[in-house]
């Protein structure tokens, strides 16, 4: 009996000391916890946007290279050439002279009927070539500088003064671009085409 109790005894105490062994390993007495911080320190985002930069237009658009530059004809409907008139004063004694000073006039008057009919076949196909831009005033206008080559085919545009809206200008240019060649050039002759409408220049305002 004393025996088993003795071996009772000893199997404890061996338990024990495997026990406190055993907690002393997994670090059961080690009492400073080491404390895991939950989060890194914070992050930083930014968004970065690329500066937009509005282009720059230039209304001085739509150039196409053509060769010799020569004197600018202003346009308009309204243009009317000045003819110097026969003197009243004095006696004509020479018929044939009255005759033929009748005949020039005659001439010219047909001429600036011409002149004036061609220009106002010109604005009006610009005219309904244009588009309005929405929301821009009323009253706008522009100078355009237009040279043709003899078929009648637009080679280059040029805005020579602003309204001060770029939208319109380059509204008129454009409009001036769809055109592209004025057909009524065949009906034209040499000398007209050289000194009226190889280069021309119009006050576009097509509100007027």
């Amino acid at each position: 009996m004393q025996t088993r109790f003795d071996y009772l005894q000893a199997s404890f105490f061996s338990f024990l000391i495997h026990a406190v062994l055993f907690l002393y390993l997994i670090g059961f007495f080690y009492t400073e916890k080491q404390i895991r911080p939950i989060l890194s320190k914070a992050v930083s985002v930014n968004i970065i946007v690329d500066e937009i930069i509005p282009k720059k237009i230039d209304p001085e658009v739509i150039e196409i290279p053509q060769a010799k530059k020569q004197e600018i004809v202003s346009l308009s409907t309204d243009n009317k050439l000045d003819f110097e008139q026969p003197s009243n004063q004095g006696y004509i004694n020479d018929l044939q002279s009255l005759i033929k000073q009748e005949s020039d006039i005659s001439d010219l008057s047909e001429l600036e009927k011409n002149i004036a009919n061609y220009s106002s076949q010109m604005i009006k196909l610009i005219e309904d070539a244009w588009i309005k831009p929405k929301n821009i005033q009323d009253g706008l206008k522009c100078d355009i500088k237009i040279k043709t080559n003899v078929q009648g085919r637009i080679v280059s545009i040029n805005l020579i003064k602003s309204s001060g809206n770029i939208r319109f200008d380059n509204s008129a240019l454009q409009a001036v671009k769809r055109v592209e060649t004025f057909s009524f050039f065949k009906e034209l002759n040499k000398d007209i085409y050289d000194d009226i409408f190889k280069n021309i220049s119009i006050s576009f305002n097509p509100s007027k």
